[in-house]
């Protein structure tokens, strides 16, 4: 790869992840505005440069496409929704970008293998917190939001909390994974950690543990079909316990933490917007358009939250608002076969990175469940879901060989799953 496509790639994940918004929203409206209009066209002006990269592999690109389909129907179905949408003019732009955040994730998942991928989202993450902890010590009013929370380089406590929950996954597989940096891959997984409980940021937090849980688990792959099985019909019943156990102890553990047991507000949300959606369940309101129309501002009126609502706080609901029962088919259709190629490649390659894949597919189901990163446009999280669907979409047909092999051959025997 040329020099420059990588700092193409670079300025585009360092922006992604929303660094710098801190400075540029807690200005006067009118130059917030400004500012936001010159991201865009820089974000605009990185697609189109990406999308000249990617004409030499057009054939690639082309065949990639065909096969990770769900993406590509999904960006077709939001330009659609400009058609009906309550507010076209949002949709319209937004379906833009979307297709070019979801281009840039096709370059990446094309040109970046998964340890590149891992990095690339771990170093960029971590240059947000060194970011944040200099903000923090240098302009503390920038930092700070008014009721105490840290939101750093972010815009407000529950970004920089999505950033450092990713960040924090991303190092300690790093970690695990590197002898040689292991020191500043546990320097940079602590620091994220620190940071992300000075955002108080409840979501992050407890995904973040979830997800750690899972990584010393990861051995339980490499077990022949009959023990895993074995394996979680025992584990599933200890989890399925200590859920019951977490529920009933809900209004404890929420109250030591400062949070009520409707979820900081989310469950009387969640009741308001399924009653939106019952009035549009097919093709929704049009993308990203809800919650700057007349019923997105009733529903925000209804729930009597401080500031305006700014989505449905569930990533599955919000893309039913938006694209209907059509749209959450194919996102849940996108996590589904995407997570069985995640599975079949890490279950054959005992290399920590390529574990990487299959973590992000469960950390993105996990965080949208009461925050959202569905469909984000110009954002990390969803660009680095595109890459690992693009990269696994050109390695399911070595992943399904290898795993009709597997009565022949020990997983830990197995040829890789990518072959390039």
């Amino acid at each position: 790869m040329q020099k420059f496509e990588r700092i193409v790639i670079f300025v585009l994940l360092v922006l992604a992840t929303g660094a710098g918004q801190s400075f540029i929203v807690n200005r006067e409206a009118s130059a917030g505005d400004r500012s936001q209009l010159v991201t865009q066209a820089i974000f605009g002006l990185i697609y189109l440069v990406l999308i000249l990269f990617l004409v030499k592999y057009r054939s690639s690109v082309l065949s990639l496409v065909l096969r990770e389909r769900w993406l590509a129907v999904l960006c077709v179905w939001a330009i659609l929704s400009v058609a009906w949408s309550v507010e076209p003019a949002e949709s319209f732009r937004r379906s833009l970008a979307l297709v070019g955040s979801t281009i840039a994730g096709l370059y990446l998942g094309l040109l970046f293998e998964p340890k590149q991928q891992l990095k690339a989202v771990a170093y960029t993450i971590g240059l947000g917190a060194l970011g944040s902890v200099a903000v923090a010590i240098m302009v503390p009013d920038v930092a700070f939001m008014p009721t105490g929370e840290l939101q750093g380089v972010y815009f407000l406590k529950n970004s920089l909390g999505h950033m450092m929950a990713l960040g924090a996954v991303c190092f300690a597989l790093l970690a695990l994974d590197e002898r040689r940096r292991r020191a500043v891959h546990v320097g940079m997984f602590l620091l994220c950690c620190v940071l992300l409980v000075l955002s108080k940021s409840a979501t992050a937090a407890v995904v973040t543990m979830l997800m750690l849980v899972l990584l010393p688990m990861r051995k339980l792959l490499y077990l022949r079909t009959r023990r895993l099985l074995a394996a979680i019909a025992v584990l599933v019943p200890v989890m399925m316990f200590a859920t019951v156990c977490i529920v009933n102890s809900a209004e404890d553990l929420l109250g030591a933490v400062g949070r009520s047991s409707s979820l900081s507000g989310r469950i009387p949300l969640w009741q308001h917007v399924l009653q939106q959606i019952g009035e549009r369940p097919i093709t929704g309101y049009g993308f990203s358009a809800f919650w700057n129309s007349w019923q997105g501002e009733r529903v925000s009126d209804a729930v009597n939250w401080v500031a305006a609502v700014p989505h449905a706080h569930n990533g599955f609901l919000e893309v039913w608002l938006g694209l209907g029962i059509v749209g959450l088919a194919l996102i849940l259709l996108s996590l589904s076969r995407n997570f069985l190629l995640a599975f079949r490649v890490a279950r054959t390659n005992r290399e920590m990175e390529y574990s990487w894949p299959l973590l992000l597919v469960i950390f993105t189901a996990l965080y949208n469940l009461t925050e959202n990163s569905f469909l984000v446009v110009n954002t990390t999280p969803w660009i680095a879901y595109c890459a690992a669907s693009y990269w696994l979409a050109g390695t399911a047909r070595e992943a399904v060989r290898a795993m009709n092999e597997e009565p022949n051959v020990q997983p830990a025997e197995a040829e890789p799953a990518f072959s390039s």
